[in-house]
């Protein structure tokens, strides 16, 4: 018999084909499942702000590479600083793939620091991967008493936040109770957009808002000096301006820095998609596969450029990996943690 002929060999070719007859069985599947019908892109946060414009542009080019070409439409869910998004999407929402959810950055931390508010395991979602991380500017109104950092010792200024589980409210609460400033926070808001029109309109002062968002969408205050940081949340500074003090730097000593550095954390975790748990694992790599692709599609991201969205994709493993060493944070520093937000 020829030797290239030989059972052993039709059987591994048999079986190679197989093989790539089950993943084509599989993709064919997916692209079934899909075709016509529409998905639900639940964001964390209210319309008008960072969030949205996030979710619309992955909401317009995802479309185009999950197989079956789906509708995919936000629905904004705002509430309990982004705890109200998290809790639809883990025990309410269809875990069939076809509703993803763009979550609050604070997502696994606020598991950790507002269980009662936090009914959901973070490290249970299925993420697909993010679009870019999410340091946050301490920006204060021009007719602020406060004009820089240093005036923030002893001039209170009015912070406006959405909720308890929101980095708008945080990171002032960790500023005032861990590093001394004077900050007051006027919590309730339904997102970004409204506490910038109460910046606007004279209600609140200051806000702990992404820079990103602050310079997409709020680059007239920054140009016209309406607004200006005075320190930034994050790991590492921000490129655009890199003399701004990073508020995790300025700890007096280290059971300090570790409660910063963990808020600083959520920076990482940035404008993260996921799923439910439970979603059948050749959706959720579909989606995956198609979430990588899209992040390398050059219309979206020369219209990222032009519309000043910063982007720095990390991938859904490297995502699932910054949740599950937040919702690890050893206990000690949780405790100083909800301590210094005043949690019980």
């Amino acid at each position: 018999m020829n030797r290239l002929t030989s059972p052993a060999l039709l059987g591994v070719g048999a079986l190679a084909l197989a093989l790539v007859q089950a993943g084509s069985a599989r993709a064919d599947a997916v692209a079934d499942f899909y075709k016509g019908k529409t998905m639900t892109v639940a964001v964390a946060f209210g319309a008008g702000g960072g969030y949205d414009i996030y979710a619309r542009s992955f909401s317009q080019y995802m479309a185009k590479y999950i197989p079956g070409n789906p509708t995919l439409l936000p629905q904004f869910m705002p509430g309990a600083g982004g705890a109200k998004a998290a809790n639809y999407l883990y025990s309410v929402a269809p875990r069939d793939g076809t509703v993803v959810a763009l979550l609050s950055n604070a997502v696994a931390l606020a598991q950790i620091i507002t269980p009662k508010e936090a009914h959901y395991d973070a490290s249970k979602f299925s993420f697909l991967g993010r679009m870019t991380d999410m340091r946050s500017a301490i920006l204060v109104w021009h007719t602020s008493p406060v004009k820089t950092l240093e005036d923030m010792k002893t001039k209170e200024v009015i912070f406006g936040a959405t909720g308890k589980a929101g980095q708008d409210y945080m990171n002032p609460m960790l500023m005032r109770n861990i590093l001394g400033y004077k900050a007051k926070i006027v919590a309730g808001y339904r997102g970004s957009n409204e506490i910038n029109l109460a910046m606007e309109k004279g209600e609140v002062q200051a806000m702990a808002n992404s820079w990103g968002s602050v310079r997409t969408r709020l680059g007239h205050w920054l140009t016209s000096k309406q607004a200006y940081p005075i320190a930034m949340v994050g790991l590492t500074p921000a490129p655009d301006v890199p003399d701004v003090p990073l508020v995790m730097n300025l700890a007096k000593n280290a059971e300090d820095k570790a409660v910063l550095e963990l808020m600083a954390s959520t920076t990482e975790l940035g404008r993260a998609f996921a799923t439910p748990p439970g979603v059948p694992a050749d959706r959720v790599a579909a989606m995956r596969v198609a979430f990588k692709k899209m992040m390398e599609d050059k219309t979206f991201l020369e219209e990222a450029k032009n519309r000043k969205m910063d982007i720095e994709y990390l991938s859904a493993e490297a995502v699932e990996k910054v949740v599950a060493n937040t919702v690890k944070a050893p206990p000690k520093v949780v405790a100083r943690f909800k301590q210094a937000l005043e949690l019980k």
